[in-house]
């Protein structure tokens, strides 16, 4: 057991050598180590060969009968590999063994949420939140009041409360203040509905270690080492069989619903909301030249170049993506633009746009894990949203005929049109397949899983009109505070 202990400890240093060598040392002396086996198949997790993760999970659950995290990891790579089916059978059986686990409720509900089940979803929900109370109990709640007939709503309410009692972990009383404001939404108490929102918010910035004005000197950077003669410089002779496409721009603004919408199309696909530029090419350049982001861009070399491609098209590949446009969906890559540009000068940009008021509650009302401060202030997202729309003038006026904006309330109020509209400038021909997204299963896991479920809905244009004059309010109320805070720090 010292060897397993130690060998976890490696893994979570990053010591992945050291900890297989250990992992493997306990399968000598007993190959049916559950734990040892279930530690290999993390640690292939932890370096993408999920295919020997599959192998040793397997053996791992064999082993450990009684233990619901290894057919929980074990689905996860089934889902990694593509192979849903084989992820649905091992979470239903999961269930099937363990009735009375909140956990095993959220995993498969989960699932079928991801991949467009909603009822199947809705009745796992309803039946995870009967179980004893867990960690996952509030998640679950959370999924489910935006799920659940507004006949049900009142009988979530005292549950929650309860709920908050029950908890000493803020984290999980922040998912319990998401969940009951949005259960007081659905019903029309928009005055509690707001109040919980505003806690949940406040509590959760509580945990931001840094404020988006931390951010603006790098917006900076990125436009003075962008600029129009960095974009005017002969680009490298570049042949793809795949025309890289970022839909980008703030969060809520979308997204989700046109590349649902576009992967319809026979010709496109998606690798989801990837972070293969900020987590492999940025750290390799930024190593090679010892230089931070932007300026591991400077004298980029032909080679260095050819190899950050192949680190993106890797990305593609392993995501079994073979169309003719791959999305990549990532609304935050618009910080990313130029150093796209540079590998691929013909990548095509989707910059969606909102109305402000709109996307503010949209963030606002919505849990993200993340622990950055836009998220959950008003007035860190509207400085945040300035610094985007800023940035993206630059990039528009540098390279026009690459970026194409998009208003969202055009996609909801003409989708066909805006379709046909999207698909020209992606090179191809309209598909009326475009128009039933809704139909299909492929997974989503972001916040709108459950929207894009449905036919097209006005309902985001006008709700969030209940929370104007509290919006104002609270906006300028944490202005106030801002500059208070900036007065006292100033010499």
């Amino acid at each position: 057991m010292l060897l397993i202990n130690r060998a976890n400890e490696l893994m979570d240093e990053n010591r992945l050598r050291e900890a297989e060598f250990m992992f493997k040392a306990v399968l000598k002396e007993n190959n049916r180590n559950g734990a040892a086996l279930f530690g290999l198949g993390r640690l292939c997790i932890q370096l993408d060969d999920y295919d020997s993760a599959i192998y040793y999970l397997r053996r791992a659950c064999e082993n450990l009968p009684r233990q619901l995290e290894p057919l929980f990891t074990l689905a996860h790579c089934f889902i990694q590999v593509g192979s849903p089916v084989d992820a649905k059978t091992v979470l239903e059986y999961t269930l099937n063994v363990a009735q009375h686990s909140a956990r095993a409720h959220y995993e498969l509900g989960q699932f079928y949420l991801d991949y467009g089940f909603i009822g199947q979803a809705k009745t796992i929900f309803t039946q995870g939140i009967t179980c004893q109370n867990e960690e996952v109990t509030p998640y679950i709640f959370r999924e489910l009041v935006q799920l659940a007939s507004t006949s049900s709503l009142p009988s979530f309410i005292a549950p929650l409360e309860k709920l908050l009692e029950e908890y000493d972990d803020k984290r999980l009383n922040i998912v319990t203040y998401y969940a009951l404001g949005k259960c007081h939404h659905r019903l029309g108490h928009y005055d509690q509905a707001f109040t919980y929102f505003k806690l949940a918010n406040s509590t959760q910035l509580r945990y931001c270690d840094f404020r988006t004005k931390d951010m603006l000197p790098l917006f900076e950077q990125i436009k003075q080492h962008f600029d129009s003669d960095f974009f005017k410089k002969p680009t490298d002779r570049v042949t793809t069989t795949f025309t890289p496409t970022f839909i980008i721009g703030l969060p809520r603004t979308g997204s989700t619903l046109l590349e649902q919408m576009l992967v319809q199309h026979s010709c496109i696909g998606s690798i989801g909301e990837s972070t293969a530029l900020s987590d492999k090419i940025v750290p390799y350049l930024m190593k090679r030249s010892e230089a931070p982001f932007p300026y591991c861009f400077s004298n980029l070399s032909t080679s260095s170049s050819d190899y950050c491609r192949s680190l993106y098209i890797d990305e593609i590949k392993k995501q079994r993506v073979p169309d003719e446009v791959v999305i990549n969906k990532l609304p935050a890559n618009f910080q990313n633009i130029g150093m796209i540009y540079r590998l691929f000068p013909d990548a095509r940009f989707i910059h969606l746009t909102r109305d402000f008021g709109a996307t503010a509650w949209s963030v606002y009302s919505n849990h993200f894990d993340a622990d950055e401060p836009y998220f959950c202030s008003l007035s860190e997202f509207k400085l945040y949203a300035e610094a985007e729309i800023d940035l993206m003038a630059h990039f528009e006026k540098c390279i026009p005929k690459n970026i194409l904006t998009l208003g969202y309330e055009s996609l909801i109020a003409q989708p066909e049109k805006t379709i046909n509209r999207v698909l020209r400038f992606l090179g191809q021909d309209y598909e009326p397949e475009c128009m039933e997204y809704y139909e299909d299963h492929r997974p989503v896991a972001t916040l709108s899983k459950a929207q894009v479920r449905k036919p097209i809905s006005k309902a985001p244009l006008t709700s969030w009109q209940h929370y104007k004059k509290d919006m104002i309010e609270l906006l300028n109320e944490e202005q106030t505070d801002q500059n208070e805070q900036t007065n006292q720090v100033s010499p």
